[in-house]
């Protein structure tokens, strides 16, 4: 049909703007406010709900047979290699509040639950090498005690940073030329399922982009466990890195363990350490104090006030082996995790929220939908929406939910 009409009558690009409206809007509702604005169009916030799932599960089925014909039908990646000067795979997680959808249990929330959602940038970047460390020094802000709170809050970065690495490493750009490697294109990779089929997704996206080729390749995450099982298992080859301001985080716990007279000199003394690749001297620093004030290895209840330094000396034996970040800023890598925390940001604005509750698979739709938006790189959604078969009689998915969360 010339007008790729569906069983709803929606051509493709209102579809499009639809999709586009929902992923930078907080709530469907919100979405069909903005909808009868631009396109003079009633729509019921379940129903655009339900429009909106539809489109985002098919996104997923692409994607799933695609990473099928990549990994298990060992398909190579089409096009021509373009060659890339770095290569940086950033991997993170969002928090998604899920509630229960069986039939029979009356209307209502069921059985909510947070769990966390796996998201992945794959971006391309410019950059150079040097032949010494173009900055031996941490930035300023990182030791200005006045900042400290407000820039290293040990109560929160750990689980959730909210500092943007870029801005803080070139607050004085006057005194040093700029060292760090500048984005280029990205795509993202977002899922509700678990690392087993996540770390697949990843991997097939980063084939089709040609990573495995580029000249630098860097592999970016914090201390949680899974980062580290997809890197050894689909990125070995790719330079394992370690964000330095979760790695700041926790030392700035530490340091606030004892008299609050030593808390800045302390935790000024072990960053810098850090940030020049002697995280080893700051670790031993650390078993011996907690020793002389008789701490074991027995893990510590999270209430007690030693708790900080143990987490922390447990934060850099498990590893040593990613942080030697003056070799990382001489090859010209990235050292933060920032583009990934940015990231995260645009997808939790959407799906996060106290208000908010989803089914597993209209949280992964609509996670499809922000992904495909965000991409600078591959094929867009107004491409899939061009290219979709459209015919009036078609049934919608038997697999897409009919009671759609209206968050």
């Amino acid at each position: 049909m010339k007008l790729r009409l569906d069983e709803r009558q929606y051509s493709p690009d209102l579809q499009r703007r639809l999709a586009e409206t929902t992923a930078a809007t907080r709530s469907f509702e919100q979405a069909a406010a903005v909808a009868k604005c631009w396109a003079d169009l009633t729509l019921s916030s379940r129903h655009l709900g339900r429009i909106i799932e539809g489109l985002g599960v098919e996104l997923a089925e692409q994607r799933d047979a695609f990473v099928e014909d990549i990994v298990h039908h060992r398909r190579e990646a089409e096009g021509p290699d373009p060659k890339h000067e770095l290569a940086a795979v950033f991997v993170d997680g969002g928090r998604v509040q899920l509630r229960d959808d069986t039939l029979g249990q009356g209307p209502g929330v069921h059985h909510r639950r947070w769990q966390e959602d796996k998201v992945a940038r794959l971006q391309t970047m410019t950059t150079q090498t040097y032949d010494v460390d173009p900055c031996p020094e941490p930035p300023a802000c990182f030791l200005d005690s006045r900042k400290l709170e407000q820039l290293l809050d040990a109560e929160n970065i750990p689980e959730n940073p909210a500092i943007s690495a870029i801005s803080v490493a070139s607050a004085d750009p006057s005194k040093s030329q700029r060292w760090q490697p500048e984005p280029l294109a990205r795509s993202c990779v977002a899922t509700m399922r678990d690392i087993d089929e996540f770390r697949w997704m990843v991997l097939a996206e980063a084939k089709r982009r040609h990573f495995f080729t580029a000249e630098r390749r860097a592999f970016v995450g914090d201390g949680q466990a899974y980062n580290w099982t997809l890197h050894a298992g689909q990125f070995a080859d790719f330079v394992p890195i370690l964000d330095f301001l979760h790695l700041a985080s926790y030392l700035y716990g530490a340091a606030k363990v004892g008299a609050a007279a030593t808390v800045a000199e302390r935790y000024q003394r072990w960053v810098r350490e850090a940030w020049q690749g002697r995280s080893g001297e700051v670790l031993v620093e650390l078993q011996r104090t907690m020793a002389e004030a008789g701490i074991g290895e027995d893990k510590l209840p999270d209430e007690h006030p030693w708790r900080p330094m143990q987490k922390a000396a447990t934060y850099l034996t498990n590893h040593q082996d990613k942080m030697n970040y003056p070799e990382y800023r001489r090859q010209g890598l990235p050292t933060t995790s920032s583009l990934i925390e940015s990231q995260i940001k645009e997808f939790n604005a959407r799906v996060k929220g106290s208000e908010k509750f989803w089914n597993e698979q209209n949280a992964e739709a609509l996670l499809q939908i922000i992904a495909w938006g965000l991409r600078d790189d591959g094929p867009t959604l107004r491409e899939q929406l061009a290219n979709r078969p459209g015919c009036v009689f078609r049934r919608r998915s038997s697999s897409t939910n009919t009671t759609c969360s209206v968050a």
